[in-house]
C-alpha cells in the first residue's frame, strides 16, 4: 500500500517538535493519526507539509494580459510594494491566473513564504530521511468560501476563506475585530456573505458565536468538523518549484539508507533539531513577527500607508474597540485591570489611591503591596507594559502606561 505522510508544521516548528500528523491511504482516507515528535511519526512512501497559520501569505496582484515571459520578475515586480521585506527573499508560486473586471489584466494569484524559512524547512525533514515532496498552505488547503464564507478554527489559530481564491490567517486574539473589519468592507463592495460558517478542529471549545455575529452582522452558524488534511488533496498548489522543486534523483539515496540513519543517525538528527534548528529559526524569529504584523495590517487596513505596522494595528483595534463600545488597551479601565491581576489578592487593600492622566496610570501602593511591588513591575514588563516605581517618601507609587510601538 502506497502511504502519504501529512505534516502540519506551525511558526514554532522545529524549536518545538512535536506536531499534528496523518497517515493517509491509497485512497485518501486517514490509517492513523496523532501528536508527536520526528521519532514517532510512522514509516510512509511520501511526506507532505502542510504550512499552517500566517507562515504564508495569499495576494493577487494584476499582470498583462497572457504574460508568460519572464514570470517570476513580474510577479516581484508587482508584489514590490505589498510585501514588508524585498521580494528576492521572498519564495513565490503562482497558485492561479483569472481574467480581471477591466478585460484587460489578469489576476494572478500568488503564495508567498520566506525563502529562508521554506529552505531551512526541507533541509531539516531530509535529514531526518523524510524529504518532503510537496508543501501546502493551509490558507489554501482549509475549506473555501464564496456566498458562504468559511471561518476554520484551530489551535494554532483561524483561517478565512472569502471566495475560492482568498485565505487569511487570523490570530485568535483579534478575531472578532478582523472579522468585522473584513465584513464591513466586503459590504462596502456589495461582497458580503449570507452567512459564516463556522468550522472547529474536534475538541476545540467554540467561540461565542453571538459576540461574533454582533461584531459582524452576519448570521454564522457551526458546520462539520475542520480536519487540516482533507483539502491536501493533488489541487492544492505546491510551494515546492522552481529551485525547491523535489528531485527524486537527489533524495532517493536518502530513502534507501532510511534504516541506517534510524539507528546511526538517530543521535545527530535529534540534536539537529534541538540546537542548530533552534539557532536557524531564531535568527529568523523577530523578521517573521515583523512581517506577520504587516500581513494582518495589509489585509484587514488595505487601504492605509503602512509605516508602523504594530502602531497603526492597535491604533485601529483601539478606533474598532471604541466604535463597538469597548475599551481600548491603554484605557484606565484597562491599565487597573492588568495592573490588579498582577497584583492578586494584594490588590483589595494594596492600593490607597489611583490616577489617570494623559495614558498613565499612578497607583499609590501600602502593605504587601508595596512590598512586593519590584516582583509586580517586572510580571507587568512581561506583558507588553512600560511599568516603573517611584518612591515619595515612605510612599511608593506604581507607574503604568501602554508601550508605545514603533
Amino acid at each position: 500500500m502506497s502511504t502519504r505522510l501529512l505534516l502540519a508544521i506551525d511558526e514554532q516548528w522545529p524549536t518545538r517538535p512535536d506536531c499534528p500528523w496523518v497517515l493517509l491511504g491509497d485512497d485518501g482516507q486517514p490509517v492513523s493519526e496523532g501528536h508527536s515528535e520526528p521519532r514517532h511519526w510512522p514509516a510512509a512512501a511520501e511526506c507532505e507539509v502542510v504550512l499552517t497559520g500566517p507562515q504564508c501569505l495569499w495576494l493577487e496582484v494584476p499582470l498583462p494580459r497572457g504574460a508568460r515571459r519572464d514570470l517570476p520578475r513580474l510577479l516581484a515586480y508587482a508584489l514590490e510594494d505589498r510585501l514588508l521585506k524585498d521580494p528576492d527573499t521572498q519564495h513565490l508560486t503562482l497558485s492561479h491566473r483569472r481574467p480581471a473586471d477591466d478585460g484587460e489584466r489578469d489576476l494572478a494569484g500568488v503564495l508567498v513564504v520566506a525563502r529562508d524559512r521554506l529552505r531551512q524547512l526541507i533541509a531539516q525533514l531530509t535529514a531526518i530521511g523524510r524529504p518532503p515532496r510537496r508543501v501546502l498552505a493551509e490558507m489554501q488547503t482549509a475549506p473555501a468560501g464564496g456566498e458562504v464564507w468559511q471561518l476554520s478554527l484551530s489551535a494554532s489559530g483561524a483561517i478565512l476563506r472569502s471566495s475560492p481564491n482568498a485565505g487569511l490567517a487570523v490570530d485568535g486574539d483579534i478575531l472578532a475585530p478582523l472579522l468585522s473589519q473584513q465584513a464591513a468592507t466586503a459590504r462596502a463592495a456589495n461582497l458580503a456573505p449570507t452567512r459564516i460558517d463556522v468550522r472547529l478542529t474536534p475538541g476545540l471549545a467554540a467561540p461565542d458565536l453571538a459576540a461574533l455575529q454582533a461584531e459582524t452582522a452576519i448570521p454564522m452558524q457551526v458546520a462539520v468538523p475542520y480536519l487540516w488534511w482533507q483539502g491536501a488533496d493533488r489541487k492544492a498548489t505546491n510551494l515546492l518549484q522552481g529551485e525547491f522543486a523535489f528531485r527524486d534523483n537527489g533524495s532517493a539515496w536518502l530513502l534507501k539508507l532510511r534504516p541506517a540513519l534510524a539507528l546511526g543517525g538517530g543521535a545527530l538528527a535529534v540534536w539537529l533539531l534541538a540546537n542548530v534548528g533552534e539557532v536557524v529559526w531564531m535568527k529568523h524569529r523577530l523578521g517573521q513577527i515583523g512581517e506577520r504584523i504587516e500581513r494582518i495590517y495589509r489585509s484587514s487596513f488595505p487601504n492605509a500607508p503602512v509605516v508602523a505596522p504594530a502602531a497603526q494595528m492597535r491604533q485601529q483595534l483601539n478606533l474598532e474597540r471604541a466604535r463597538h463600545g469597548l475599551l481600548r488597551d491603554d484605557d484606565a479601565l484597562s491599565l487597573l485591570a492588568q495592573a490588579t491581576e498582577a497584583l492578586g489578592t494584594d490588590a483589595v487593600d494594596g492600593v490607597a489611591a489611583l490616577r489617570f492622566e494623559e495614558g498613565r496610570l499612578d497607583l499609590t501602593l501600602a502593605g504587601p503591596a508595596a512590598a512586593r511591588a519590584e516582583a509586580v513591575v517586572g510580571l507587568l514588563a512581561s506583558r507588553g507594559l512600560l511599568a516603573n516605581l517611584r518612591q515619595d517618601g515612605s510612599t511608593t507609587h506604581l507607574l503604568l502606561r501602554r508601550e508605545n510601538l514603533q
